[in-house]
């Protein structure tokens, strides 16, 4: 059997061979007079049709090509007696897949196939790559999923589930605009995800410097018109949500919503019944429909239910006789659930919620005729208007054979109802329900200034569509549903860097490197000595380790392999420049040992060795946080230790650069004099490099065991620990990190800034404003004694053990302050104008929410931090008076 190449390089010499006669096997247009449907029925007439080739088979000196178009297939007859020499000539350069258009007469042959007896025919796209056979069972169907273009080819089936869904979709249309209802169009990328509870997908906008949601409904602006004046529009959208993959989800689908003014979910029950009826009878030219060997009846009325009815109606459980959540618990734990379940179930604090729960759990799959289930508890229906029973709310679902198909309520239209509505979504939240609805609080101003009764529809038009194609999964009615990549895409990274409090990767080299991780940490209060002899001794167990390495051996390593890849991709010379792993390992294959420079440089080169990853250790003291990951461009230089004079930094190598500048090159090949480790030293920062092969796990391993070994011979304090990735992943590693660090009086500092131009009264509010909310996020090490007495024995209060400064400036210099300590990863509390301006927290939620950065006028400043950095930050300024 031929391989696929040979198939393609055969039809590329005939692609060749109809060129060669000055025939254009890619003409830009072809007359169609005939479809092909329509061909078959002129029996005795000419026809010219047009369509690809799915079948060719010869007999004695006659072709037979079965050749299909959008309407039909049709046999083609091609004889000698009746074509023209040329066209003969070219029939061998026919294969099945390409498109043609043919010309003859309509007839039957002899076995009675309605043919077209060809004199003349048109190759208009030659196909290259042959259509694969049909496809065989369940082993294609990823396959059929991804190649969609063909399973639609070789599958009628596929084609008309697809041309159901379009006819769906129309007479969904069909329907409201003859009820004069407005189809509208509202926006995809959304400030704040609502209208659903779903995890959202997050993309960035660069020129707007901010992150959007892609909508999980269209509910939210669909109210806003309502708002606005429209009273009946509707929509049918795309709408994207983050969750799970099965037979009922597809992360994005499309949904139809509408928004009625001036009705209830009443109306809205009795709108759906008659919707589907009409859908059903219309696409399909009837209203009972075969799903799954049952048969489904969609003609109205349909049942109806209140939720709490249908739990005791289908299980053993009544919801109103629950008096506590616990009961309810226990009550649902009697009806057996998985584990997975009832971990779900712990998370939830009311009755509400668990009867909402029993019911999708026990209940749902038993509805199998077109059912209504309505009064869903208020607890997780956060924008449906109460009942005249206030723990249930006037919101109705549609359900059919188990599988929901619509959500619906009348709108909650009261703005304090909503208000706390919000606040409960909150604390579902904070309890860990990820899909918790967010809290717009665009939406609640805008319904502040009235929104008239409504009631809100929202339909699953692929579900719709899998019960009218008697379609099990939704990948089958999607033309083409998510399916994980084949190969990893790599993304363009052109959003914000990547940021860390100690350690940021700006976004050229994310884009660049998207397999880069780092790993850092803050060590204080360190003792470096010349050379320890217990460390000494692993050094020399660590070379009898290696004495049979040898550079062949160097070679074969995927950690020195990856570093190279790198190099070469930075365009670095490696026979000038070698990863520092690959050096020291180059010096034991060449006998010549380990330097010994001191405790600390000796303790992380130790691991470096062991593990093949590069990592680095830097003087604390001569930098000024946070540090950058990035690529170079030209212009930046490094005065690299032990090389004379400034070294020129080449344009796409990668460095790590503080707030003064470049402090490591190429990673960790050598790093600036500026930063080495000395007897010294007393704080230091490490980096550990990981790329490619050097995988997240590989970084925390070599960044563990270096904090382990330079405190096991040069003691200290870790501050601060973490990983972080080009992918945008933030890891703490809190294991190591004491919070008993001792600082010297003068080694930190608090400092605040005042506008010098505010009254007396705003300057003390902004002040005591900054010093609580520093109080709620400094940690204890700022404070002194907790308790103190006087002599009468008297308890007061503790206050800050470092200094506090209050000095005073202008706006512009604050501003300028602020965005520098944020820079520099200072602690800050700022106060902008619009705090003195706002009342209740959700009011300066909402204005601050409406402002840009570049826009806020800053009165006061709150910093803590190193006395060093704090006075390079404040330098020019004298006390507030």
């Amino acid at each position: 059997m031929a391989t696929l190449d040979i198939l393609i390089k055969t039809r590329l010499d005939k692609l060749d061979k109809l060129r060669s006669l000055e025939i254009d096997p890619f003409p830009s247009t072809v007359e169609r007079k005939d479809k092909i449907a329509d061909a078959r029925n002129r029996i005795g007439k000419e026809a010219k049709v047009i369509g690809r080739i799915i079948a060719y088979r010869h007999q004695g000196k006659i072709a037979f090509l079965d050749i299909i178009d959008g309407s039909g297939k049709i046999q083609t007859v091609l004889k000698a007696d009746i074509l023209d020499i040329n066209l003969i000539n070219l029939i061998p350069l026919i294969d099945i897949g390409d498109f043609i258009a043919v010309q003859g007469k309509v007839d039957k042959t002899a076995s009675g196939e309605i043919s077209v007896f060809a004199y003349n025919f048109q190759i208009i796209a030659k196909s290259v790559r042959p259509l694969p056979d049909k496809w065989y069972g369940l082993k294609d169907i990823e396959e059929r999923y991804r190649k969609r273009y063909l399973d639609m080819i070789l599958n009628a089936d596929v084609s008309k589930r697809l041309e159901v869904r379009s006819k769906t979709v129309q007479a969904f249309r069909d329907f409201f605009n003859n009820k004069n209802y407005l189809e509208v169009e509202t926006p995809t990328l959304q400030p704040v995800y609502g209208g659903g509870f779903a995890r959202p997908f997050i993309t960035h906008h660069n020129a707007l410097d901010a992150d959007f949601y892609l909508r999980i409904s269209d509910e939210m602006y669909l109210k806003r018109l309502i708002v606005g004046g429209f009273e009946k529009v509707y929509e049918i959208t795309k709408v994207f949500r983050n969750e799970g993959v099965d037979h009922e989800h597809n992360p994005e689908f499309t949904m139809f919503e509408a928004q009625i003014a001036y009705e209830d979910y009443h109306y809205g029950m009795d709108i759906v019944e008659e919707l589907l009826e009409y859908v059903t009878q219309n696409v399909l030219g009837k209203l009972k429909v075969i799903y799954q060997d049952k048969v489904l009846n969609f003609a109205r009325p349909w049942k109806r239910y209140r939720l709490v009815e249908a739990v005791k109606k289908y299980t053993p459980l009544d919801p109103m006789q629950w008096k506590t959540v616990n009961e309810a618990k226990k009550a649902v734990l009697g009806n057996k659930i998985s584990d997975e379940l009832t971990a779900e179930m712990n998370k939830m604090r009311s009755l509400g919620e668990v009867m909402a729960f029993a019911f999708e759990v026990f209940v749902e799959k038993q509805l199998i005729q077109p059912t209504i289930i309505y009064d869903y508890p208020i607890e997780v229906s956060p924008l449906a208007k109460k009942c005249e029973d206030p723990r249930f709310t006037q919101r109705f679902e549609m359900f059919v054979n188990g599988l929901e198909i619509g959500n619906n309520y009348t709108e909650l239209n009261n703005p304090v109802d909503l208000k706390q509505r919000f606040i409960e979504e909150k604390k579902r939240e904070e309890a860990g329900f990820e899909e918790a609805h967010q809290t717009d609080y665009d939406y609640l101003e805008a319904i502040e200034h009235g929104f008239p009764p409504a009631c809100g529809l929202g339909i699953g038009m692929d579900r719709v569509v899998m019960l009218l194609t008697n379609t099990p999964s939704i990948k089958e009615v999607i033309p083409f549903p998510t399916l994980k990549p084949e190969q990893k895409a790599i993304i363009r990274k052109t959003a914000a860097p990547v940021t860390g409090e100690v350690i940021s990767l700006d976004p050229q080299f994310t884009s660049q490197y998207p397999s880069a991780c780092i790993g850092y940490a803050v060590i204080r209060n360190i003792t470096v000595r010349k050379k320890d002899d217990s460390l000494e001794d692993e050094k020399n167990t660590v070379l009898k380790l290696n004495k049979n390495l040898t550079q062949e051996k160097i070679d074969t390593f995927p950690e020195i392999q990856s570093y190279r890849q790198m190099y070469q991709k930075m365009n670095v010379d490696l026979h000038s420049r070698r990863p520092s792993p690959e050096a020291l390992l180059r010096r034991i294959a060449q006998a010549k040992g380990l330097y010994t420079v001191n405790t600390c440089v000796d303790a992380y080169n130790l691991i470096v060795i062991k593990n093949r990853v590069s990592l680095g250790a830097f003087d604390l003291d001569k930098m000024v946080l946070p540090v950058m990951v990035k690529v170079a461009q030209h212009g930046e230089t490094i005065d690299l230790l032990g090389v004379e004079g400034a070294t020129q930094i080449q344009k796409g190598e990668v460095i790590y650069s503080d707030q003064i500048g470049p402090y490591n090159l190429d990673y960790n090949y050598r790093d600036a004099e500026r930063t080495k480790i000395t007897d010294k030293t007393k704080n230091i920062i490490l980096n550990v490099d990981g790329i490619y092969d050097i995988d997240e796990k590989m970084v925390n391993k070599s960044l563990e065991e270096a904090i382990d070994t330079i405190t096991k011979y040069c003691g200290g304090e870790v501050t601060d620990a973490g990983i972080i990735t080009a992918d945008g992943r933030k890891l703490k590693i809190s294991k190591f990190i004491k919070s008993d660090v001792k600082y010297d009086y003068r080694q930190r500092k608090i400092v605040a800034v005042i506008n010098r131009d505010l009254d007396k009264g705003r300057a003390s509010n902004a002040l005591g404003h900054m010093s609580l909310s520093a109080g709620r996020y400094l940690d204890q090490s700022w404070m002194g004694d907790p308790l103190l007495k006087d002599a009468d024995g008297n308890v007061h209060q503790g206050i800050s053990k470092y200094p506090f400064v209050i000095l005073g400036a202008t706006s512009a210099q604050i501003k300028n302050i602020v965005v520098k300590a944020k820079n520099m990863g200072i602690f800050c509390v700022d106060y902008p104008e619009v705090m003195f301006d706002t009342g209740t927290d959700e009011d300066l939620t909402q204005a601050l929410s409406k402002i840009k950065e570049k826009d806020l006028v800053y009165h006061a400043v709150l910093l803590a931090g190193k006395t060093k950095d704090l006075a390079f930050l404040t330098r020019d300024l004298k006390l507030y008076k």
